[in-house]
């Protein structure tokens, strides 16, 4: 494969390079079909094939109990804002939510359409979202029927490190971190997260959920939005994003020959704690979020003492650094660590900045 840069892209993001090399023998020719993946059936036994094997791969990474559906949706997280209360909420029922960041905060005004009752447990704009609260059930309504969490936040640097421990079952978009660390699945009601991350590419969601307590329909709810009727149909009910499923798959089968979950959580956690210990030691840069509510996804930093911002940026680039720019309404830097990022890439950009600041001491 030709010379790649270090990609530090929040999302569409890096995918292992072993799993980019597959998928390009493939493209052209699937295994022999005559044919790419991309032209073939959603209904042909080869793609059903990929299909089965991509679920079971995920649910042996994560040790999903079998009373979860495991369902690939398309219309990317943020349709599951919708699909979540419609599903889970009659209409006269509603839901707490904890507005750690700007998607926690969609999934909000999203749920208010159909349950106007839901409500805010946690204002993280107090704070600049730089905080992650410790929710108790005293800071939920009696009557809420869930508490929807984004377990990581990908735009502020943030993330749960320890899950709310309340009574109430949780609904998680966890689009920034699925597959970086176990999941408690006890806790969990539903679990969400687009591809774009650590899974694949864009245009895929996974959904995780437990079918024991999915309530019976209330009201309608749009086909491709039912959870009950996506997971009975196998994900098929209609052309599903073929490509990015079987993408996931190879993603999953990467995962599993280097040690699965056990051995990606303790290789993002070095990764992260090398990136940190550097810019919180180095004079030219700030860390906004409290060591205890850091990413390890998501490193999130600004410059001080006279840095020059843009400079850095330009410099970075030129040199095969991408995607640091930090959010366009928030500016700063920020570095995205997913899975696919090797401890190499992490060890390239510390040597980068501190040959930089070096200079400008």
């Amino acid at each position: 494969m030709t010379h790649r840069i270090w990609n530090f892209q929040a999302g569409p993001a890096m995918l292992p390079t072993e799993v980019m090399e597959e998928a390009a023998k493939d493209f052209c020719d699937y295994k022999g079909a005559g044919m790419s993946l991309m032209e073939m059936s959603h209904r042909d036994k080869t793609f059903q094939g990929i299909l089965d094997e991509a679920s079971l791969h995920l649910r042996r990474l994560l040790e999903i109990p079998e009373n979860y559906g495991v369902v690939f949706f398309p219309g990317g997280a943020s349709l599951q804002f919708s699909c979540v209360p419609l599903n889970w909420l009659g209409e006269e029922e509603f839901a707490d939510f904890s507005l750690t960041g700007v998607w926690a905060t969609k999934a909000l005004e999203e749920a208010l359409e159909f349950n106007p009752l839901c409500q805010s447990v946690f204002l993280g704009k107090n704070s600049k979202f730089t905080e992650i609260p410790s929710l108790t059930d005293n800071d939920l309504h009696p009557k809420a029927k869930y508490l929807h969490i984004t377990s990581n936040n990908t735009i502020y640097g943030t993330r749960y490190s320890k899950f709310p421990d309340v009574s109430v079952p949780l609904v998680a978009d966890m689009t920034s971190e699925l597959l970086s660390r176990p999941v408690p699945w006890n806790k969990f009601q539903v679990v969400f997260a687009g591809a774009q991350k650590n899974i694949g590419p864009s245009g895929l969601t996974v959904v995780i959920y437990n079918k024991d307590l999915l309530p019976k329909k209330s009201r309608k709810i749009p086909k491709l939005m039912d959870y009950r009727l996506m997971e009975e149909n196998g994900s098929l009910y209609n052309t599903p994003p073929t490509f990015s499923i079987y993408i996931a798959l190879l993603v999953f089968r990467w995962l599993e020959r280097k040690g699965g979950i056990p051995w990606i959580e303790k290789e993002n956690e070095r990764k992260a704690a090398l990136l940190y210990d550097f810019l919180q030691e180095c004079p030219f840069f700030d860390l906004p979020v409290p060591k205890e509510h850091r990413s390890i996804m998501n490193v999130v930093f600004t410059t001080k003492n006279g840095l020059d911002e843009a400079k850095l940026l330009s410099e970075l680039e030129k040199n095969g650094f991408s995607g640091l720019k930090g959010y366009r309404t928030i500016g700063g830097f920020r570095a995205s660590i997913y899975n696919a990022m090797p401890f190499e890439g992490v060890q390239a950009l510390v040597d980068f900045l501190r040959d930089f600041t070096r200079t400008r001491a």
